[in-house]
């Protein structure tokens, strides 16, 4: 008790992810007790695990599109808020749905239904992240652990950004500076060693559609990273990171997202004309 633990998962793309798990209470030792540790990857990912969780499957994705979830008791009400701000705005757009429950200790019955796997959201001084955790065959439980400093920033709809683009990272988001193709259309102002190298795995249905530089998924000072290039003349570099900044979904994010987990549900959108291409519509 009183010492820390980092703990590398694999998420649903194989990408390796650091967890520092805190300093824990008394409660989530016994929680910890009882599940044993995390399960490794490669049980993960055994077939009969994924067998069960394509039964809930909407889309490619292995994760359903609708998740229960508890909220950490620790948690301010002002945190619990932009949480809740970032659930609706989520689902505003896109049939992805976080649904919190009242929380619950990890003995309560609720948490050991079988075949109702959860998630459960903490937050963290130094880190952002997620886990996947199979409990004693009975269960799967999800942990996110959301950044402290992007849940008490001042500006209200950077924070719920910030958060936004956290919880789709669960959901298999990519960081659209990060897409293969992201180069033609956006490159670093200067030499940065900060600024991620290592290309993550995108599913598909993100990939068809065009790059877009106002994406949640990229950080709300990335226009002090990045700068547009020729091939993306309908957007200004000040519009770099733009969705994070106002916490909004683009229509380009809804369209990808729901390309993901409900595919009848993107209506028309054209990718020829993405938002590098047509310029945003003046407001009258």
């Amino acid at each position: 008790r009183g010492t820390k633990t980092f703990i590398s998962t694999n998420s649903q793309e194989n990408d390796d992810i650091l967890i520092e798990l805190e300093p824990i209470n008394e409660e989530e030792n016994n929680e910890n007790k009882i599940i044993n540790n995390l399960t490794t990857s490669s049980e993960l990912q055994q077939l009969d695990d994924q067998q069960k969780l394509k039964k809930q499957n909407i889309g490619t994705s292995i994760r359903p599109a609708s998740h229960d979830v508890y909220l950490w008791p620790s948690m301010t009400e002002h945190e619990k808020t932009i949480i809740r701000n970032a659930f609706f705005q989520i689902h505003r757009r896109t049939c992805i749905k976080f649904n919190e429950l009242n929380y619950k200790p990890w003995y309560h019955a609720e948490r050991w239904t079988e075949g109702k796997p959860y998630v459960v959201i903490r937050k963290s001084k130094k880190f952002s992240g997620y886990s996947d955790n199979n409990i004693e065959d009975v269960n799967r439980r999800s942990l996110i652990y959301l950044s402290e400093q992007s849940l008490n920033i001042q500006n209200i709809n950077n924070s719920r950004g910030m958060v936004m683009e956290q919880l789709l990272k669960f959901m298999g988001y990519r960081e659209e500076f990060l897409r293969p193709d992201a180069p033609s259309y956006i490159q670093p102002i200067i030499s940065d060693n900060s600024i991620p190298k290592n290309t993550p795995k995108f599913s598909n249905e993100q990939l068809i559609w065009p790059f877009d530089p106002e994406s949640i998924t990229i950080p709300s000072i990335a226009r002090e990273w990045f700068q547009l290039t020729i091939y993306c003349q309908a957007r200004r570099n000040a519009d770099i990171g733009a969705g994070q900044r106002t916490g909004l979904l683009t229509r380009w994010d809804a369209v990808k997202l729901n390309s993901m987990y409900c595919p009848q549900s993107v209506g028309y959108a054209d990718p020829r004309m993405g938002p590098c291409v047509v310029p945003r519509k003046p407001k009258i």
